[in-house]
């Protein structure tokens, strides 16, 4: 199969003007030629030192790391462009924060971290992905999207058939299905009797390897070995912190919080803790509170259907992971509701007309008092071009902008990217440039963007893309933060 044509994005001058920056935001040091396996960064050859070492530290320091990235045969890299993971942390305590990585560009890289809680604390340095099968990465991304495909299946007079859809098939005798008002267009190879009106439901379909043997080898993610020791940190002195309320359109430093004994502790503003699903309830009280998007966010409408005992979720005879999605609470007098996003989706099967796009959600949405909206929008996404995901956020942005403007009291909460996808065709390198570009795509909005990647790549609990129930309700606590600032 051919490279895939790449869907035209909305023809305005100020779109046009945005993709092109996206883009280049986007942009990632490749491999200068095409390597073979043994010359790709290895963990395991590898190494990291402390720069400027001391025998104590104090709490609120920085602290920088020097990578050094080898191949196979234990050869220093000349050049940049590999993908790490890198944070301080003490298992005994529970505690965690990530720490940033900056590129030089020679084969060498500096990791920085800010020391926040007293005691012993390690340096942990994952090497995710290397240059070479970023390489690989950037190349599949583009043209082979079809790595995953989905399930149509039409039906009609009591007779069904299932073909193989698609953002596109090319070269495929297909039924084409063309939205105007957001531009996008989804194909399903055309049925061998039934028309394409019949059209009725959508599921996940099959995965295709469109990785070599030596392509899937070149994926290792596996942290780098090192001989330095835990550090001790003392405690900082006289410190007087005067923390701002969690309100709309904070930026997230780096680190944006830390855990410490499971909890965590924003740098953005002064989260609270709801340890008690009264307080849960009191601070959703007289709330609509709206989610869209994939099944990272339909664990936090889980997560508060099973720790408040008056938030009774209402059956719409739908199937689970899709939604949509109610639950009410007649004490408290508040709902919650979730509706997966239109396609691509991969999940079980449901109808087609189910699925909805965000933007328009959004735009049905009038001047209601106490409206919040939580969405997030990348995980299905990470198998196509950056265009196509593009397209996608500008319309989000748009009935955002659009819905604020009719309803300013309304409050807007994005979750962002998580980590934890660690396979070839969808992983935490592509998730890392989506989320970028959201942030950038977000950021002169008056919205809240709660730090799920950083929530889940400095815990301790086993890498998954839907976390350990103690990182979703950390990231639950921050989102009521933001919704009841104190």
């Amino acid at each position: 199969m051919g490279e895939w044509e790449i869907l035209n994005i909305p023809k305005t001058s100020q779109l046009d003007e945005e993709l092109h920056t996206l883009l280049k935001l986007t942009e990632w040091p490749l491999p200068p030629t095409r390597t073979t396996l043994e010359y790709s960064t290895h963990p395991k050859t590898s190494v990291f030192f402390l720069l400027y070492p001391r025998s104590t530290y104090i709490v609120g320091e920085k602290l920088e790391v020097l990578i050094i990235a080898k191949d196979h045969k234990g050869h220093a890299k000349s050049y940049g462009g590999d993908f790490f993971h890198a944070k301080l942390h003490s298992p005994s305590l529970k505690a965690g924060v990530s720490g940033s990585v900056i590129d030089n560009y020679n084969g060498s890289y500096t990791a920085s971290f800010i020391l926040q809680w007293p005691g012993e604390t390690m340096v942990s340095i994952k090497l995710m992905y290397s240059s070479e099968a970023i390489g690989i990465l950037h190349e599949k991304r583009a043209t082979r999207p079809d790595k995953l495909n989905f399930k149509g299946f039409f039906m009609k007079n009591g007779t069904e058939e299932v073909v193989e859809c698609n953002v596109d098939l090319p070269g495929e005798d297909v039924c084409e299905y063309y939205d105007e008002r957001y531009e996008e267009k989804w194909v399903c190879r055309r049925p061998k009797t039934l028309p394409c009106d019949a059209y009725r439901d959508h599921s996940s379909g099959e995965e295709r390897d469109v990785f070599s043997k030596e392509e899937h080898e070149a994926f290792i993610d596996q942290e780098i070995l090192t001989t330095v020791k835990a550090l001790h940190v003392l405690p900082q002195k006289d410190v007087i912190k005067v923390p701002q309320p969690c309100t709309p359109g904070l930026k997230n430093p780096n680190p944006s919080g830390f855990y410490y004994q499971d909890v965590w502790n924003s740098l953005v503003c002064s989260n609270q803790h709801f340890n008690s699903s009264e307080y849960m309830s009191r601070c959703l009280s007289e709330k609509m509170v709206y989610m869209f998007g994939d099944s990272t966010l339909r664990g936090w409408f889980e997560y508060l259907v099973r720790v408040v005992p008056t938030l009774e979720q209402i059956s719409l005879h739908v199937p689970l992971h899709p939604g949509p999605l109610l639950a009410t609470d007649a004490q408290y007098d508040y709902l919650v509701h979730f509706r997966a996003h239109q396609k691509p989706l991969r999940m079980e099967r449901t109808r087609v007309k189910e699925l909805h796009y965000i933007a328009s959600e959004l735009d049905g949405l009038g001047a209601r008092t106490g409206l919040v909206i939580v969405l997030t929008c990348w995980a299905h996404f990470s198998t196509y071009p950056l265009e196509l995901y593009i397209r996608r956020l500008w319309h989000i942005r748009e009935a955002v902008t659009q819905l604020l403007e009719r309803n300013p009291d309304a409050k807007i909460l994005i979750k962002s990217a998580n980590t934890g996808y660690n396979f070839a065709f969808v992983n935490d390198w592509l998730s890392y440039q989506m989320d970028t570009v959201m942030r950038a795509m977000f950021s002169k909005l008056p919205v809240t963007i709660v730090d799920a990647w950083q929530m889940t790549s400095c815990h301790h609990s086993p890498k998954d893309l839907h976390p350990d129930w103690v990182i979703i309700k950390n990231e639950v606590d921050l989102m009521l933060s933001f919704i009841c600032s104190r």
